[in-house]
């Protein structure tokens, strides 16, 4: 199995701004009334010490499971919080493929114990991921929604990393 750099030099990911890295490889030719792409695509690989950032994406967000260890998406809403693990261990709950509907923040981290240096995933958008449409949650933020739901303190950031 290759590791985490050698995946990231195999595909040309860069640095994603949620922490692991990225390379878009999709952009739909049909257009939308509004201009926009019907849908976008990225590769989206994150180490087993990364974590995707808190975030809304705005969009309809499906997540595609392609290799490495498992990955729990963190949902957080009005309601609560809903954990759901993106993976290939059907039998034991985990899902291939995870919709995050657009008005949602979520955020990933790979899932505890043994298992390989990250996770590889294709996220479609859908329509097209735009930059409009994207809230990457501040540091104070991520905070305000760590401590009212007792969310795993990987999710914080300094202020430093929310700019």
């Amino acid at each position: 199995m290759l590791k985490r750099a050698e995946v990231i030099r195999a595909l040309g990911l860069e640095p994603h701004v949620e922490g692991g890295a990225y390379r878009r490889v999709y952009e739909s030719a049909v257009r939308l009334p509004s201009g926009e792409r019907s849908a976008s695509a990225i590769y989206y690989l994150l180490g087993a010490e990364e974590c995707s950032r808190l975030h809304r994406v705005g969009r309809d967000e499906l997540w595609c499971w392609h290799g490495g260890r498992s990955l729990d998406l963190w949902f957080v809403g009005e309601e609560g919080v809903a954990v759901r693990r993106l993976g290939p261990d059907v039998k034991a709950g985990e899902l291939p493929q995870i919709l995050a509907p657009g008005n949602e923040i979520f955020g990933a981290l790979p899932a505890p114990g043994p298992g390989e240096d990250h996770t590889l995933v294709t996220c479609v958008v859908t329509p097209e991921f735009t930059e409009e449409a994207y809230h990457l949650l501040t540091a104070a933020e991520a905070a305000e929604l760590v401590e009212r739901w007792d969310l795993p303190r990987d999710f914080l950031v300094s202020e430093e990393e929310s700019r």
